[in-house]
Formats: C-alpha cells, structure tokens, sequence
C-alpha cells in the first residue's frame, strides 16, 4: 500500500465544496439541521480494511460537495470497513457490455482472491454497475448504454468526453469507470488502462476488428485491464511479456485463454504464486518452475517462433529449447524478445494497489506508467498465438 497523504482541515461548506472538485478527500458538511458535524482528519485517515475506502464513507456514505447530502450510499451497495471492497461502473456500446455469466465470472474470481481481511475472511467484493441492464444483480444505479464510435481516437481522449458525459462526478472518489466498446486508436488492441494505477480503462474487442467476443474473452480482458488500475504489470515486476513462469492474465500468454490446469481447468485470475527466476542462459529442462507448482501447466516459446504449453506440470521437465527432450540445461529465449536475460515474476494479489487515480482518499498522487508502456494485446497477435502453437 502507498503511504496516505496528509489531509487539509476544511472551514465550512464553500470550501469543502471547491475541494471536493478536484480531490477525492470526503468533504465536510455544512453545518444545519440534520447535518453531521466535521469529520475529523483522524476519522478520515481511518481504513480499517485498506481498500482507500476510508471507514466512515463505508458505514456512512459519501458527501461529495459538502452539502450535507449523502451521494455515494457505499454501505447500501454492500460496502463493509472490515472487507475490502472494489467498486466498477460499467457503461458500454450496444452490443458490447459483457454477459451476465461473465460478470458473475469475474465476481467469483475476486471473492477467492488470496487476500485477508480484518473480519477473518478472505477475498475482495467487487461492486459491478452495469445500470438497469444489470438487473438485480449489477444494477447499483450508474451504467449506461452510451453513444456507439467504432473507434475511440484519440482513445485517451475520447474515452473523457464519454466518461465525462455519462459518469457521475460524485462517484470519481468511489468507483472505477470501465467503458465497453468496439476498437480505439486506429488499430484492434483488446483494451487500454491508459496509466498505472489508474480509475479508467476500456475493453474494446468489438466487430470492427473481428473479434470474437466470448465469455472468456471478455472476463480475461477485463480482469488484465482493471489489474493495471491495481498496480499490475505485463511482467509482474516489470512490462517484460510472455515470461513461462508468470502465472497471471496480466501475462499475453494467458489473457484471453487463462492459465492452463494440471486438472485441465483453466484459472482466470491473477497470480497467487511467484516462482523462481528463469535465467534464459542457464534453464535447466529438468526442474521446469520448480517446486511447489503441480496444480500449474505453463506456456512457452520456441526457437522457430511458435509456442507450446507444458504436457506435465510446471513443476515437471519442460523441453526450453524444443529439441524433443528434456534433458538440456543451456541457454534460450523461452518468451521470444530477442534477448537472454533473467525473467522475474510476482505474486500479483500480494501486490494489489487499492484507490488508483480518484478513487479513495489521496486522488491523482500516485506514479503513474508512461502509456507507451501500456501497448496491449490485437488481435492479430493473439491469432498468430493461437495459430504458432503447437
């Protein structure tokens, strides 16, 4: 978690107003009839589950502008200070907002997160608003149906406007904003984070490049472009791709198709494990990953530019060099970037970063990722994957 930033004692409702437009600090009600008095900072600070959320917001909700009116009704939605909570709202071109079978999907796969909470349990609840669309399950009162552009460009810029439009401002402290659309920028990436961590990404795997818009498809490219908003790289530690022993949708290897089983399931999340480093000069073929990861099948690349996934475990031999046996130990380039150099990886839900952008208490202060470290996944490229695999 980043270090909180300190906060600014507010003196009446003006001034809680004007900070309120361009922070998310909780702004401090006017005082009146039926208004509570000012939180203090110490209230403020407090985040007993450490999801940037602070605890009053949760119990109580959140007063945006200081009015005394609260906007955000947090603990309505399913808030709890003792269980971290994520909150997405969903609009989207006709046509493009996932199904409810993958919502439910994505869901599930934030309640068995690996992460512990103060109320003893594990798991994030993530608050999914796609409006009315949304039914009972994911309608918490934003979503909306938006104008159709088959190409969101400039994307970064297009992507505001539409946000501005239909994202209520009240909400910027509280929700990330997920758009669902066609393509963007000319090309037919599978969507954008525009920034690390972030509030705002796109998933865009629409007809207008061909995509085939499965379940899969969109479960694996949301959960990849909201784990840049949490913090999440390509590589783990880095933006360097394809690595075999990152097991997570964050790497291109398993976006869309997720990581294969041993069981012959495939896993849809982001990594819960981090194996020991490769070096691309020295794989020795006979202890793959290594230990302790029987559950996990792995994927590669080989000389001749195709790619293959493991037979056995990830803790069995793997063939690095694809020369028909497993007996090597020498040098090749297993994730095909053209160099020999040690690949690292990360257990990514041990390095969540919660309140990204304006979401929590200390907006737009975090480090960002310059966007041309954000290059995502066409889908030219996940065809030859799929085509180059053998």
């Amino acid at each position: 978690m980043r270090p909180r930033p300190a906060f600014l004692t507010v003196f009446g409702s003006l001034a809680a107003a004007a900070l309120a437009a361009t922070s998310a600090v909780a702004a401090v009600p006017s005082d009146g009839p039926n208004v509570a008095p000012p939180v203090s900072q110490a209230v403020l600070a407090t985040d007993t589950d450490g999801d940037s959320l602070p605890d009053i917001w949760e119990t109580n909700g959140y007063d945006a502008n200081g009015d005394g009116v609260i906007d955000v009704d947090l603990k309505a939605m399913g808030a709890d200070p003792k269980k971290k909570d994520l909150f997405v709202e969903m609009d989207y071109m006709a046509g493009r907002l996932a199904s409810v079978a993958a919502l439910d999907r994505i869901v599930q796969v934030f309640a068995q997160a690996p992460v512990m909470n103060p109320n003893g349990t594990a798991g994030i609840n993530i608050h999914l608003d796609a409006g009315p669309v949304g039914g009972t399950k994911y309608n918490l009162g934003g979503g909306n149906e938006v104008p159709y552009d088959a190409d969101l460009n400039p994307a970064a810029t297009e992507t505001t406007a539409i946000k501005n439009t239909h994202f209520k401002p009240a909400r910027k402290a509280v929700f990330h904003y997920a758009l669902f659309g066609d393509s963007y920028g000319g090309g037919c990436s599978s969507g954008n984070a525009f920034a690390i961590p972030n509030d705002t990404f796109i998933v865009t795997v629409g007809p207008k490049c061909n995509w085939n818009a499965t379940d899969n498809t969109n479960v694996g490219t949301f959960i990849h472009e909201l784990g840049h908003n949490l913090g999440l790289r390509h590589g783990g530690s880095d933006h360097v791709n394809y690595k075999p022993n990152y097991l997570s949708v964050m790497n291109y290897f398993f976006q869309l198709g997720g990581v294969p089983k041993a069981d012959g399931t495939r896993y849809w999340s982001y990594s819960n494990v981090a194996p020991a480093a490769l070096n691309e000069t020295a794989l020795k073929e006979s202890i793959g990953l290594g230990p302790n990861l029987d559950t996990y099948k792995t994927s590669w690349k080989c000389p001749d530019g195709t790619s293959r996934t493991s037979t056995g475990t990830a803790s069995g031999r793997i063939d690095w060099n694809c020369d028909g046996d497993t007996v090597d130990t020498g040098a090749a380039d297993i994730n095909d970037d053209n160099l020999t150099n040690t690949l690292t990886t990360q257990n990514n839900w041990a390095n969540i970063t919660f309140g990204g952008g304006a979401v929590g208490q200390g907006a737009n202060v975090q480090s960002k990722t310059a966007p041309t470290e954000l290059q995502e996944m066409t889908r030219d490229e996940w065809i030859e994957l799929q085509h180059n695999h053998k």
